[in-house]
C-alpha cells in the first residue's frame, strides 16, 4: 500500500468514525486529534521503556499498545496532510529522499 492508497483508507475510516460520534472534523480538529494521539504515543513509549507506573501490563501488551499508537499518528499525519492538501508523497521525497543519495549530500548547500 502506498501512501496515497492509506491515504485514502484511512480517510474512508475516519468519516465513518465522525459520522458514529458526531464529530466535525474541522481543519484544527485535524491538527488537535493529531496532538492528542501524540500524547498517547508518548505514554505508551513510556510505559514501553518501564519509566511509568505498573499498569500490570506484560512486555508484548506494551509493545502492542505501542504499535498502536504509532499507527494512530501515522493515521492522524495523513489525514491532516489530505485535509490540507499536501501531497505527503512528493513531500518527502523532496524533503528525505533526495538524501538517499550519497552524492547529493555533498553538493547540500
Amino acid at each position: 500500500m502506498n501512501l496515497e492508497e492509506a491515504s485514502e483508507a484511512v480517510e474512508s475510516v475516519s468519516q465513518v468514525y465522525a459520522a458514529k460520534f458526531g464529530i466535525d472534523r474541522t481543519d484544527v480538529w485535524f491538527l488537535l486529534k493529531l496532538q492528542e494521539e501524540l500524547g498517547e504515543l508518548t505514554q505508551a513509549f513510556v510505559n514501553l521503556k518501564g519509566m511509568g507506573k505498573d499498569r500490570g501490563q506484560s512486555d508484548a501488551d506494551k509493545r502492542t499498545a505501542f504499535a498502536d499508537e504509532c499507527a494512530d499518528v501515522v493515521a492522524h499525519v495523513l489525514l491532516l496532510a489530505r485535509n490540507e492538501g499536501v501531497n505527503l508523497e512528493a513531500a518527502i521525497e523532496e524533503k528525505w529522499l533526495r538524501w538517499a543519495d550519497p552524492s547529493t549530500v555533498m553538493s547540500a548547500p
